[in-house]
């Protein structure tokens, strides 16, 4: 297939900004396919969007690249990114994505100066927010529940997750991934 080229956005001075449609599928192995699509953001940052938006670590130059289908054509994605985005991939049901990588066109350096500028709106208009920390590793997943019951307030009650010192090394663990 060929390599995937990127449209100007409408104008570079703008609120427009590229979202990408990941396309379902039942096979978990399956090469990721997606759309990118222009959008235009609302002046207004009270209003939420209907898109995601990922926030990750791109990873190291020197590991392998990976590909998405954008469109029918190839792009060249990191190996953290192709991992975020098999994990978030829904099985039936195409899933609506603002990822740095993919919705800003790297090779254009005017327009990742501008597109950098609205990133806060972007976040902040997101209908959610995805942080992708990694896979599961060194009881990534008790340090999660341990800060989500610690938020909910629940950290009064006997038996609290944070007060095990296995709760405690691995937040500790959390910390020490590269997103942080």
């Amino acid at each position: 297939m060929p390599p995937f080229s990127y449209a100007s956005l409408p104008s570079l001075d703008s609120s427009t900004i590229r979202l990408l449609s990941l396309m379902p599928s039942r096979n978990e192995t399956a090469a990721l396919q997606g759309q990118l699509h222009n959008y235009f953001l609302q002046d207004s940052d009270k209003e939420t969007h209907l898109y995601e938006a990922l926030s990750y670590v791109w990873g190291g130059i020197d590991d392998p690249p990976h590909s998405i289908y954008i469109n029918g054509n190839s792009l060249s994605i990191t190996a953290n990114l192709h991992v975020a985005l098999l994990r978030l991939r829904n099985h039936t049901l195409e899933r609506v994505m603002w990822v740095d990588a993919l919705c800003i066109n790297q090779q254009d350096d005017q327009e990742k100066g501008l597109q950098i500028q609205l990133m806060p709106r972007i976040y902040g208009q997101a209908a959610q927010v995805i942080v992708y920390f990694g896979e599961a590793a060194d009881d990534s997943d008790m340090a999660l529940e341990s800060i989500r019951v610690a938020a909910d307030d629940e950290n009064e009650k006997p038996g609290n997750s944070l007060a095990s010192k296995r709760s405690q090394e691995s937040i500790l663990s959390l910390l020490k991934r590269p997103w942080f």
